[in-house]
């Protein structure tokens, strides 16, 4: 009897024990479970879950780092694209000297960037202008028609491409200052020197070719046109009296706008109010000089058939 109560006791003792441990484990969950909630979900997972979180979590830093690195190569391809666009100063100047070129064809690109405010803009040119071909007129003329903007504007880094031509120079001999040490630069099959800066009040208007005629522009370069005496020369005469001398004819508005053409150029002309074109021949040589950075800055004009005048201010 006495051995039979011993036993039972120490089994409801067990069991007390047991049932208290239960308890206390189910506190210490409750602890954890509230502890988790203050730290963090990972605390409350078992092993399994805790790699497969471990395994996700790995997975989206991974996925994050290759985002961030897309991100940034795009960021650093952008500034090298900012970074490649042509400068406005020039360096290394190369001088470029030649005769009999009255008559001949060249070519010209403007590679422009818009302005990081207002609506203007500015850009290097590019010009053929003492270079020969071994090939017609003809053909040069459709080269210089087929160039693709799109690929010069992804090759030179600007924001817009303007083509100037084709073109006939009307001057007799020339010399001008290229830079970059006389590099010539491949505009599609056609190389080019790089002759100056030219600056423009309206971006959007200059690239899509509506750049307004009769108004004077800046050209910053530094180049002396040699007109020999006899040879008939073409200007403009604006209200003020400013004198506007045509060194170079485009094809661009006219193909039929040939040199041969140009003493009857006055009768096609639309002119403003108080413009006048004059046709006259010269009694000793011209000169005409512009320089990359003088005061009062070179300027030209454009008619509406794109021909080029500078200021002409030996008058």
């Amino acid at each position: 009897m006495d051995l039979s109560q011993g036993a039972a006791g120490k089994v409801k003792g067990e069991r007390e024990n047991e049932y208290m441990n239960h308890r206390h484990q189910a506190a210490n969950r409750r602890r954890r479970v509230v502890k988790t909630m203050k730290t963090g979900m990972l605390n409350f997972l078992s092993v399994k879950e805790m790699k497969r979180v471990t395994n996700m979590t790995m997975k989206a830093t991974a996925l994050a780092l290759a985002l961030l690195g897309t991100m940034t190569l795009a960021f650093a391809e952008q500034a090298a694209a900012q970074k490649s666009k042509p400068a406005a100063g020039l360096q290394n100047p190369f001088q470029v000297q030649a005769e009999n070129w009255r008559g001949k064809p060249h070519y010209e690109v403007l590679i422009m960037n818009r302005n990081a405010k207002g609506p203007g803009g500015a850009g290097n040119y590019y010009n053929s202008l003492g270079l020969s071909f071994d090939v017609s007129d003809k053909e040069m003329d459709a080269r210089f028609w087929a160039l693709d903007p799109e690929k010069l504007k992804q090759q030179y880094g600007g924001d817009g491409v303007r083509f100037n031509g084709p073109r006939r120079f009307l001057v007799n001999r020339f010399s001008a200052q290229a830079f970059d040490g006389g590099k010539k630069f491949m505009m599609g099959p056609i190389p080019m020197y790089v002759y100056g800066t030219f600056v423009v009040p309206d971006f959007d208007a200059f690239i899509a070719g509506k750049q307004a005629p009769y108004q004077e522009t800046v050209s910053k370069r530094s180049t002396t046109w040699y007109f020999n005496a006899g040879e008939e020369v073409y200007e403009l005469v604006s209200p003020e009296g400013a004198v506007f001398t045509m060194f170079s004819a485009s094809l661009r508005v006219d193909p039929n706008n040939t040199v041969d053409k140009l003493p009857t150029l006055g009768k096609r002309l639309s002119l403003p109010k108080g413009w006048k074109f004059r046709v006259r021949t010269l009694e000793k040589e011209l000169v005409l000089v512009a320089t990359y950075d003088s005061d009062p800055p070179n300027t030209i004009v454009l008619d509406q058939f794109e021909n080029n005048y500078q200021r002409n201010r030996n008058k």
